[in-house]
């Protein structure tokens, strides 16, 4: 029987039946016209009599034969019964992924989020509120939508690969592909290649691999932990980190843009009002803009750029809180007389430096100093390990002018950090502060770093800072442990840190001061103990993660590379060695411990030494919350006070 028009046909080409449109002999051959049943492409072929012969006939159209593959039918209507679910399930991303979803983060997706028709939005959900999970359903639900297909998520260095394996792969069955230096090398096209992206916010920053990542078009961005894009106005100008910059490059290329911090606000109204510009920088023109725009309700309650829910206001599906209470402590205890001596001698050689540097405005002199008072206020170890660098740096630049008198008149600069005043120092991560340590004490880069006018004031601070040097060395030799680690010491006694089998995270500062802790607590307590800081790879951080997380680990210290991301809620007791002067990074700190699957009421000790400057850092850390309580509009901030 020949093949007439109308009827479906397989052979005719390659990977899919047609429907025939139009017969045409032409002598020995036929030419037909025909639609492709999957494609729904109209095309013309012409074949010769003997293939025409060979088609089969599959279908006429609008008829059924019933004689197709039953097992791969079942397949197809699956795929496609899957295809469309969201239609007809509501919470179809909460079905298909292994969670624990929470009443305020379906809020957050289902009403603030998906109903948006452009999506340019700051989640500012409290610490350990799930932002992640958050993420993880508006992406799921947005692929599902056809809504996005190309993906980057940037997210802090030692989140990349939580951000992948254990977020994205793990909990949504999202397979992302994680950009570093290495990949980056072997395939510079990467950014246009892969469709979903997580990389690190100081890797895309590097220029040559913002040019290459801002040439692509997005659909959607993710920045987490998004108060690190630091940016300010002073004056009439205005600083913008490299963080910062390439944030602003790449919000011009998606068109979705999502931020994510539990601490949007650092107690500044401009760099607040220049994170709500990655958003939309004519809707947030100016500070007072801002502030009204993110206090605006639409009529159905919600703000369209901005929510922030504390954990006072989560509760679970039954109605109950769903966070543990929260009590803060601060430990007060009094130097010795020797430490208060060595104290006031570094505080008044440290004033008197100040004081130079300010009529001088140097601004790096002025960071200088106020890196030796913070290490000053940590442990003696700190201090005397970095007035050795010092009095070294001071004896190398003698050294060096003495061999080379011109050296004297050269002019330095400092590259590789956007270090304009003492608030930025708060802002960088443990390796660049260590880094910046380093260029502390080089000679070469010193006299960034001092006020003295003549190689006669240099040799005459080069004796001043030895005797400190040698002053708290004596300190840090004696057989006596010094004040604040004996005041640890009878904490852990009274918590019960090695008795009732409890685990404590204790934060500081400074790798130094990390240092000297663990080989005490260890040594001396005999304690089990972890650590993590900037100087460890990502795969280290998961490593002491977990082994903290093992039985036999007691005690866990870090510096604030572990103040942010990770997951410690099997955890109840937090000791703050040393006191952050921002308070974002106290409140990220205590978000490590006081989230969602905590058990227990958390118990935070503030060790302050009431003989000292910090006493007065505290009184700023209130005006800073002031500040952010007004910016935010809310009266709770933090009880971290």
């Amino acid at each position: 029987m020949p093949i007439q028009p109308g009827q479906i046909v397989k052979n005719l080409v390659p990977n899919e039946p047609v429907t025939i449109n139009q017969v045409q002999p032409l002598g020995n051959m036929v030419s037909l016209k025909f639609t492709g049943v999957n494609t729904n492409k109209t095309n013309t072929k012409v074949i010769t009599v003997s293939d025409f012969e060979q088609l089969e006939v599959l279908a006429e159209e609008g008829s059924f034969n019933f004689k197709g593959d039953p097992t791969r039918f079942a397949l197809f209507a699956e795929a496609e019964r899957i295809n469309s679910a969201y239609q007809f399930d509501p919470l179809f991303a909460v079905n298909c992924s292994t969670i624990d979803p929470l009443p305020h983060q379906v809020e957050a997706v289902y009403k603030f989020l998906l109903p948006l028709p452009k999506i340019r939005f700051l989640l500012a959900d409290d610490t350990g509120a799930g932002k992640t999970i958050m993420t993880g359903l508006l992406i799921k639900e947005m692929m599902m939508r056809n809504l996005v297909e190309r993906i980057l998520i940037v997210t802090p260095g030692g989140l990349t690969k939580q951000w992948q394996e254990d977020e994205m792969g793990l909990k949504f069955n999202i397979p992302f592909t994680l950009v570093n230096r290495s990949i980056f090398s072997s395939d510079p096209n990467v950014f246009h290649t892969a469709h979903r992206i997580v990389t690190s916010i100081d890797f895309i920053s590097r220029e040559d691999v913002l040019n290459v990542a801002s040439n692509s078009h997005w659909d959607l961005i993710v920045f987490d932990e998004c108060h690190k894009l630091s940016a300010y106005d002073y004056g009439s100008k205005q600083y913008l980190s490299q963080r910062y910059k390439a944030g602003q490059v790449l919000s011009q290329q998606c068109e979705h843009l999502l931020l994510l911090t539990a601490t949007p606000h650092r107690g500044r109204t401009d760099t607040f009002k220049k994170l709500l510009q990655l958003l939309d920088e004519d809707i947030f023109a100016t500070d007072e803009i801002a502030s009204t725009r993110i206090k605006e309700l639409e009529h159905n309650g919600i703000n369209k750029f901005f929510i922030r829910r504390l954990k006072e206001d989560m509760k679970d599906w039954q109605g109950q809180p769903l966070f543990k209470n929260r009590y803060t402590k601060t430990v007060a205890y009094k130097l010795t007389p020797e430490e208060k001596e060595l104290y006031d001698d570094v505080t008044r050689y440290l004033s008197q430096k100040k004081e130079e540097a300010s009529e001088s405005r140097n601004i790096h002199v002025s960071l200088a100093l106020t890196v030796m008072q913070r290490r000053l206020v940590s442990s003696i170890f700190a201090i005397k390990n970095t007035l050795e660098r010092r009095w070294k740096a001071l004896q190398g630049i003698v050294d060096e002018v003495n061999k080379n008198p011109n050296l004297w008149n050269q002019r330095h600069k400092l590259d590789g950090f956007n270090v304009e005043n003492i608030e930025d120092f708060e802002e960088l991560e443990d390796d660049e502060r260590d880094a910046l340590e380093n260029i502390l004490s080089d000679p070469r880069k010193f006299r960034l770093f001092t006020t003295a006018k003549s190689l006669q004031e240099i040799q005459q601070e080069t004796r001043e800072v030895k005797k400190l040097f040698e002053l708290a060395q004596t300190l840090y030799n004696r057989q006596q442990e010094e004040k604040k680690f004996q005041e640890l010491q009878a904490l852990l006694k009274s918590q019960g840190v090695l008795d009732n089998g409890e685990k404590l995270v204790i934060f500081t500062e400074h790798k130094d001061t990390l240092l000297y802790l663990e080989e005490r607590l260890t040594k001396s307590g005999g304690y089990k103990v972890a650590t993590i800081h900037g100087g460890k790879t990502v795969d280290e951080r998961r490593q002491a993660q977990w082994d903290f997380a093992a039985p036999h680990t007691q005690i866990l210290i870090g510096t604030d590379a572990a103040g942010e991301g990770i997951n410690l809620q099997f955890c109840r007791l937090l000791i703050n060695w040393d006191i952050p002067w921002n308070p974002n990074r106290l409140e990220q700190r205590m978000g490590r411990i006081h989230r969602y699957g905590q058990k227990q009421d958390v118990l935070v000790f503030n060790m302050v030494a009431n003989n000292t400057k910090e006493g007065k850092v505290l009184e700023r850390l209130l005006t800073k919350l002031d500040i952010i309580r007004e910016g935010i509009g809310d009266d709770r901030v933090y009880d971290v006070i």
